[in-house]
């Protein structure tokens, strides 16, 4: 097989939990509106950057900008935490409340309500667990199963009880069944990220850890941490959703919701005992009420040695279920000529390397893998070389191609593929995207980039990636049926917004890659995800959170049919 589009994928599999905050209404890339304004028309002053000077992001998001003034361009920003190198000489305080300086690698910051100078801080020390981005998952990950308070600080047994609905029965189950309950029997993302990434070590396997390490502890049973050692908080509140300083808790979070996590520990007798994991805005949840999630261990292929294109994956099945969709993919033999179903049954989504050769047989399209076995197209998603080579690939930049009906995707060096996979695009296939939920076709350019940001069923994205939607963390719902449909996922890793609020971006809730699934973004299972990040254009600068691309500067994607 030489050319694309020869095989049909069906795209009507039903959707569990899509992927969310991918636009359809004609409305702008929610990461770029908050990370763009209007340029401040000047050349920015020349600066030397200190050896040994540095400053600090005490805000979920602390903008850079590309000149020291707040009128001028915002090209990326820093996370809560983050500890970046600075310049010793300031420049000026135009729109700012201190003084603007110089970071690393480019860029002026601010100093006042959303950097200091002072990187031992008690704010700054509290969130130095930073995103490990040599993981598919960055950070500890896990689901809500009851409606929480995100609290702000320790809360005695009497507030706990005050505070959450039916404490003591939830309490009774847990006792009962907990270990069991939080117990992960399988493999996750960063168990096979060495697969793919050979410098990265082999952890402890994720089904032989207690949930206190799932969620970011150390152990099972680290201690409290030093800000709330005595149950009071000694931080401010860097949470969205803004409170009176003695507030027991900011908001409430409910079930089904992803969470990033940098930390779990156990309180003391005076606190019931409780454990808590630490969200990256510094709120605490009760371990009882959450899931640890490892996220899906599948990815894609190098296209190295003797793997070459084309290349097939075997389809997921059975796509409502839970957890890994099971096999059902037979092979066939050429029995005189004619083909017949053997026994053989293809892992989900495993891998075959085709000759190029298909025929024809009882209705169905058949190709030929190069052991001898054969495939009906409609059974794989195939990666090939397009028919026609995009500009990108002309001119020997990298390049991404996104299949729609194979649903593949394959990343490119000029002419030469580098890396295959499956994803999950927008799950109404080849409609109008303005109108369903289908991801758009055409030759884009990344726009901006993101180790993670989060995204709701709104459709609503924070350009700092914390807990909430850049316009404001909104009241959680209840449990009710009504709120069935609402989903928020925190954190979501390696966002790369391309057009309007469409994006490829890591899944860390689904494990149906290779169907068609999403609200029109294009969802990439997390160690694919990580492999794509890095090799797209340009790179986020080591400490930022994010980055915005200069216009015609980011890597090519390509979506076709």
């Amino acid at each position: 097989m030489t050319t694309r589009g020869m095989l049909v994928l069906s795209l009507g599999a039903s959707v569990l939990l899509a992927s969310i905050g991918c636009k359809r209404d004609g409305s702008t890339d929610p990461s770029a509106t908050t990370v763009t304004s209007a340029a401040l028309e000047t050349e920015p002053p020349a600066v030397v950057l200190s050896k040994t000077a540095k400053l600090a992001s005490i805000a979920m998001s602390t903008v850079v900008y590309a000149a020291p003034s707040d009128t001028a361009k915002k090209i990326g920003y820093l996370r809560l935490g983050a500890v970046v190198q600075r310049s010793d000489k300031s420049f000026g305080a135009e729109g700012c409340p201190g003084e603007w300086y110089a970071v690393a690698p480019r860029g002026f910051v601010c100093i006042g309500k959303n950097a200091t100078l002072d990187v031992d801080a008690p704010i700054v020390r509290a969130a130095s667990t930073r995103p490990d981005t040599s993981k598919p998952l960055p950070y500890s990950y896990g689901f809500v199963r009851a409606v929480a308070p995100l609290y702000l600080r320790l809360p005695s047994k009497e507030e706990a009880y005050q505070t959450e609905f039916k404490l003591e029965p939830h309490l009774d189950w847990w006792g009962r069944k907990g270990k069991i309950a939080n117990h992960i029997d399988r493999l996750g993302a960063n168990d096979a990220a060495h697969e793919i990434f050979p410098d990265v070590p082999i952890p402890p396997p994720t089904n032989t850890l207690p949930d206190g390490i799932l969620l970011g502890g150390k152990t099972e049973f680290d201690p409290p941490p030093f800000w709330l050692e005595t149950g009071a908080r000694k931080i401010p509140n860097v949470a969205a959703f803004d409170v009176p300083a003695k507030a027991i808790f900011a908001n409430r979070v409910h079930r089904h919701t992803g969470i990033a996590f940098i930390g779990a520990f156990a309180s003391g007798p005076e606190f019931d005992h409780r454990r808590f994991a630490v969200t990256v805005d510094m709120r605490l949840v009760p371990v009882d009420k959450l899931k640890p999630e490892p996220a899906s261990a599948f990815h894609g292929v190098e296209l190295k040695g003797d793997v070459t294109l084309p290349v097939a994956f075997a389809k997921p099945c059975n796509p409502n279920a839970k957890g890994t969709p099971r096999p059902c993919r037979h092979t066939y033999r050429d029995d005189n000529g004619t083909l017949k179903r053997t026994d053989d049954v293809l892992p989900t989504r495993g891998v075959l390397q085709l000759t190029g050769v298909q025929r024809n047989g009882n209705g169905s399209r058949f190709l030929e893998a190069k052991d001898g076995a054969w495939v009906r197209s409609s059974d794989v998603g195939v990666a090939v070389r397009p028919d026609l080579w995009p500009q990108a690939a002309q001119r020997g930049e990298k390049w991404v191609d996104v299949s729609i009906e194979e649903q593949a995707l394959v990343i490119w060096d000029g002419k030469t593929p580098v890396y295959a996979t499956v994803v999950s695009t927008g799950q109404d296939g080849l409609k109008d995207p303005k109108t369903t939920k289908s991801t758009p076709l055409g030759t884009f350019r990344i726009k901006s980039k993101h180790i993670t940001t989060t995204m709701d069923s709104n459709g609503r994205s924070a350009q700092s990636g914390g807990a909430a939607p850049q316009s404001g963390e909104s009241e959680s719902p209840t449990d009710d049926d009504k709120h069935a449909g609402n989903f928020e996922l925190r954190d979501v890793p390696y966002v790369q917004y391309f057009h309007e609020g469409y994006a490829l971006h890591s899944a860390y809730w689904h494990d149906h890659f290779g169907t068609a699934r999403s609200h029109g973004c294009i969802n990439l299972a997390p160690i694919d995800a990580l492999r794509v990040f890095r090799f797209t254009e340009p790179p986020v600068p080591e400490g930022w959170h994010g980055t915005n691309v200069e216009a015609g500067k980011g890597t090519s994607i390509v979506i076709h049919k």
